[in-house]
């Protein structure tokens, strides 16, 4: 019975990878798509979804999961047509709720991706402090939060785009992105903690080998 039930949890795992990674790989081609589409239509368009295109191919080529390939593929879609499909205007606060979302997303992803890399340590290292993950997710999303604010300036004042960007907007955009990068770094560190004491309780189990 235990086997038959991690059978149906593994096939249950693989198609939801699969479903996930078809998804993701649709996006990129739309994005690539949709680079091609904009040089017909702005410097500032070409610029966008060229950098888009690149960006939604660094968590494919670093062979990241494909659940976490699809967040970041849909999230970072999302923002990058928010301003040419006239977004936001639908609501008042969709802009702080983008800012609230994009850079928590991108930087828990970066951590990942440089945990690939070795440039950090695991989640799950012994000689990480508690807050350690955390700090370093907000630190990762805060400069997310400043990139996307300096695009912003650049697309408005160097390619012309309408972009409705000054003092206030920046600073709330900024205060959004520090708190969903801090959010995002505590959820990886629970995540990490709930996948120690998992496995902890495997080893020790009747079951465990």
């Amino acid at each position: 019975m235990p086997t038959a039930t991690t059978d149906q949890k593994t096939t249950a795992r693989t198609v939801l990878g699969r479903t996930c990674r078809i998804g993701a790989d649709l996006i990129r081609a739309g994005a690539a798509i949709s680079a091609i589409a904009a040089a017909f239509l702005s410097l500032e368009g070409v610029f966008r979804f060229t950098l888009l295109f690149l960006a939604l191919l660094v968590p494919r080529l670093a062979g990241l999961r494909a659940p976490v390939d699809l967040l970041v593929c849909a999230v970072l879609t999302v923002a990058a047509w928010s301003s040419p499909a006239n977004w936001y205007e639908l609501a008042p606060w969709y802009d702080t709720l983008l800012h609230a979302v994009v850079p928590g997303v991108v930087a828990a992803t970066l951590h990942l991706l440089l945990i690939r890399w070795r440039l950090l340590p695991p989640l799950k290292a012994r000689e990480l402090r508690t807050t350690s993950v955390p700090l370093l997710t907000t630190a990762l999303g805060c400069t997310v939060a400043l990139l996307w604010e300096l695009y912003e300036w650049f697309g408005k004042d160097v390619l012309g785009a309408q972009i409705a960007a000054h003092y206030d907007d920046t600073i709330a955009d900024m205060a959004a992105g520090f708190a969903s990068s801090l959010a995002a770094g505590t959820a990886l560190a629970t995540w990490a903690r709930h996948r120690g004491r998992v496995s902890q309780e495997q080893e020790t189990s009747p079951l465990a080998g």
